[in-house]
């Protein structure tokens, strides 16, 4: 008899279909609500997209692909996934434009002044977060996989790039790359959480192909929409910083038979040392200066392994080394900045070869690099040799 009632239900199609209807209602209902909760936590949130380089500056360039156009293209797509959520959209360039001052294109100054200027933007406008948008480029072709960068010090950084890069990964689920700090100035001297996304590596034949697609480019910008929703519902007060995360101590010393110096290994990941031999009837007639110089030289040559990449143009040529109170001040030719490749990755393991290969030597504790005789020049545009380097950096 309990069964009766659902069958006489069942039977009578006007009532069942009014109980569906009544469902699909409630459900509709509830939906509506889940999915304005969901816009909720993105609403009003000003988000402040910079697409990397513009104008004068293509950034990296390969097989006649240039960065900036990527750069761009996905900020625009990503630009309207967010302001779909509800946020405010503000846009560094919206066309293909730099920000350097009349004249100022190269040299010392210049990329801070044009850095600078993006980040006033996010600054004035009060964002939210800010995300600077590149593409990578190495000479070994087989460097692959989206990266993205937090400054060191942020925690809320940190969190937004482990968040995006989760999402990322899922776009391109064999990308082993993890979110990492990155000495960037861009994103040190910005005042909210900041990213550098990397898109990937223009270098190499597969992912260039993807990035040609727009299909592609959709799925990346949808990706870092989605990380940067997610975001917000994770931590919705913001993410306290925390006290600055101490870097690595630095390359050992050199031994008594050999010095290291370090190159990146095939995936442009990670620095590996690799052993030279010291003929000790030669280094111990060199002075400080003159021991610095030739572990340059020897860097600059590049490494004797196939399996690891040079990390400066061989082009380079060592103007002077000279050393003076721990401090070693080496000038590079312009070639190191002329002849670099390109993509942020590349530059910072560049910087860091420079600074781990000079500090393992007995007497040098920081290091002071000038492009032509410049301080405060920019290898690649990414981070500004204004400053002197010590051994503890987060390699």
């Amino acid at each position: 008899m309990s069964i009766r009632p659902i069958i006489l239900i069942i039977c009578r199609p006007w009532i069942l279909a009014g109980i569906i209807s009544l469902i699909i209602l409630f459900i509709g209902a509830g939906s509506l609500k889940l999915t304005s909760a969901f816009s909720s936590s993105l609403k009003d949130k000003v988000i402040v997209i910079d697409p990397g380089h513009g104008g004068a500056d293509p950034g990296a360039q390969n097989s006649g692909l240039k960065e900036k156009d990527i750069n761009l293209d996905i900020s625009l797509r990503l630009g309207k996934v967010l302001e779909s959520k509800g946020c405010k959209v503000i846009l560094t360039r919206e066309v293909d434009m730099d920000f350097f001052l009349p004249g100022f294109v190269k040299g010392r100054m210049a990329k801070r002044a044009e850095l600078n200027t993006r980040i006033k933007i996010a600054t004035e406008n009060n964002a939210d977060l800010f995300i600077s948008v590149h593409a990578n480029s190495f000479p070994q072709r087989n460097s692959y996989g989206m990266e993205t960068y937090y400054h060191l010090k942020s925690s809320a950084g940190k969190a937004l790039a482990e968040i995006i890069h989760e999402k990322l990964t899922q776009v391109q689920p064999d990308n082993k790359r993890i979110a990492k700090a990155g000495d960037y100035y861009i994103i040190n001297q910005a005042e909210m959480p900041s990213v550098i996304v990397e898109v990937g590596f223009i270098s190499n034949p597969r992912e260039r192909k993807l990035l040609l697609s727009e299909d592609y480019r959709n799925l990346v910008a949808d990706a870092i929409g989605t990380g940067v929703e997610h975001y917000f519902q994770a931590f919705p007060q913001g993410v306290q910083d925390n006290s600055p995360t101490a870097g690595q101590e630095g390359p050992p010393t050199i031994s008594e038979n050999t010095y290291k110096l370090y190159f990146s290994n095939e995936n442009l990941d990670s620095l590996v040392p690799e052993d030279r031999q010291i003929n000790q009837s030669v280094w111990t007639k060199l002075n400080l200066s003159q021991k610095a110089s030739l572990v340059m030289s020897e860097l600059i040559q590049g490494p004797l392994s196939s399996k690891l990449t040079p990390t400066i143009a061989p082009t380079t040529k060592l103007l002077s080394v000279t050393t003076q109170n721990g401090l070693a001040t080496i000038d590079f030719s312009k070639d190191i900045r002329d002849d670099f490749p390109g993509g942020a990755s590349g530059e910072d393991m560049a910087i860091k070869s420079i600074i781990w290969s000079m500090t393992q030597i007995p007497g040098i504790t920081s290091v002071r690099i000038l492009v032509n005789g410049e301080f405060g020049d920019s290898i690649g545009g990414h981070i500004l040799l204004d400053r002197t380097f010590n051994s503890q950096l987060d390699v």
